[in-house]
């Protein structure tokens, strides 16, 4: 098994950011067809989290191929409710591995890396949206601490 090594993308990266954006997108469209579409994903949102001083594209590299990332930002304080706690917190954008890299550990590898990156900047927990139907993905996210909090329920008009 190659050597897998986590760090921060450059602008130099956005091909092969593209390119996972492809396989997430393509699965998302499986998933929840009624939802979603396999369009080209445009580069300038990209390159702004790319030089955000408050967000990370976390690469999984493996012999000088990226076959993971993980979008991780800032996401700040919760709702300000009287009725609701104060916390600061990050948010889990997006988290994919090449299809024929997956089993291999890159996924926890990206998540830990990810707990790290909300923990050094002080955050108190990290929050991610995960498809109902993406059982695999719950199934890394629930082996690494992460629990349901809410629920988002849709009703077709």
């Amino acid at each position: 098994m190659s050597k897998t090594v986590i760090r921060p993308a450059t602008l130099a990266d956005l091909p092969s950011i593209l390119r996972l954006y492809r396989v997430l997108d393509e699965e998302l469209v499986d998933l929840q067809p009624e939802f979603f579409c396999a369009a080209p994903r445009e580069e300038e949102p990209i390159r702004r989290f790319i030089e955000a001083m408050d967000a990370d594209f976390l690469l999984a590299e493996q012999e000088g191929e990226v076959v993971g990332l993980a979008l991780v930002l800032y996401a700040g304080w919760t709702a300000e409710f009287s009725c609701v706690l104060p916390h600061r917190y990050a948010s889990l954008n997006d988290l994919v591995v090449l299809r024929e890299k997956r089993c291999q550990g890159i996924g926890s590898s990206l998540l830990g890396a990810a707990k790290r990156w909300a923990r050094d900047r002080r955050l108190e927990y990290l929050e991610l949206d995960v498809l109902s139907q993406n059982s695999n993905a719950i199934e890394l996210y629930e082996a690494h601490d992460f629990v349901e909090s809410t629920r988002t329920m849709r009703c077709m008009l």
